[in-house]
């Protein structure tokens, strides 16, 4: 059908069966049997004979101006699949987490661009949820992320890029708040903020690990309504006098009324990772790949 119309855009545009064969270098026949057997798919008529030519019916007209656009889109797409299963692309789309991306990915996206000065690089600040999404649907070429590494593993390629210890973020008048540090074995009996699994999957359970495995209870989790953001989760938390746990990268943050006191428990561990596409590797994937010391394949 694609063929179809692209000879039927031909034919309109030399108004003539005889001008579009010519041009083409194909038989006049070859033509008219197209055009007789796009009619027959479309249950009428889209040409209409004259002395001087061709020339298009109104459904020609309407068929005319649908089909331009739909060629444009299809050959457009084609166009970036086949830099894609090459290992070309002229965009690098990243998923991530905002409190982590400079320190981890900063360095690496000044080498990468200073590499690639053409290359659009669209930084994407997401939820793990989001991010998930954003891979399964292709949306995003790679993520930095904490959680939903065991969904993702299977179809994608993970990499772990660093462990970083945890803290404990309190409300500013919590009996805690200015210690140099506190155990997790301290935090019984208090509130622990849960997350979502939609927006961060595995982190309920990551929390009870925790507070089984060094605290030796199980908490008390409360879901705090929907933030935009961390740091309003964090102080809508603290709000409600309740506690979160959180990779220590997350210490720069400026949050009102929270303050954070690592946590004392050296096991107590998240593991960032980097997770992206499979598939043949564009080169300036490979390059950030390479400058974060990490393995693609």
């Amino acid at each position: 059908m694609l063929e179809k119309l692209r000879l039927f855009l031909v034919v309109l545009e030399e108004g003539s069966l005889r001008r579009a064969a010519d041009r083409l270098r194909i038989s006049q026949s070859a033509i008219t049997r197209q055009m007789q057997s796009l009619e027959l798919d479309l249950g009428g008529r889209v040409l209409e004979r004259t002395s001087a030519g061709v020339r298009p019916t109104n459904g020609g007209h309407a068929l005319a101006e649908r089909a331009k656009a739909l060629l444009a889109d299809y050959d457009s797409t084609m166009a970036e699949v086949r830099r894609l299963v090459r290992g070309e692309s002229e965009r690098l789309r990243i998923g991530y987490i905002a409190s982590a991306a400079q320190e981890y990915l900063g360095p690496a996206l000044a080498v990468l661009r200073r590499a690639y000065p053409r290359l659009k690089v669209k930084m994407l600040d997401q939820t793990p949820g989001e991010m998930i999404i954003g891979l399964r649907q292709g949306t995003i070429d790679l993520a930095l992320t904490l959680h939903g590494i065991d969904l993702l593993s299977r179809d994608f390629y993970a990499r772990k890029l660093a462990t970083v210890r945890s803290l404990v973020a309190l409300p500013v008048s919590h009996r805690f708040a200015n210690e140099r540090q506190v155990s997790l074995s301290q935090l019984k009996g208090e509130t622990f903020v849960r997350g979502s699994d939609d927006v961060v999957p595995g982190y309920a359970q990551r929390i009870i690990q925790f507070c089984r495995k060094y605290g030796g209870f199980r908490p008390r989790l409360a879901t705090i309504d929907k933030a935009n953001g961390l740091v309003e989760s964090l102080a809508l938390s603290a709000n409600e006098e309740a506690i979160s746990i959180q990779p220590a990268f997350i210490s720069h943050l400026n949050v009102p009324n929270v303050v954070m006191v690592p946590i004392a428990d050296a096991g107590a561990t998240w593991d960032l990772f980097v997770v992206w596409q499979r598939g043949k590797i564009a080169s300036p994937l490979q390059t950030l790949l390479r400058e974060l010391n990490l393995k693609s394949q």
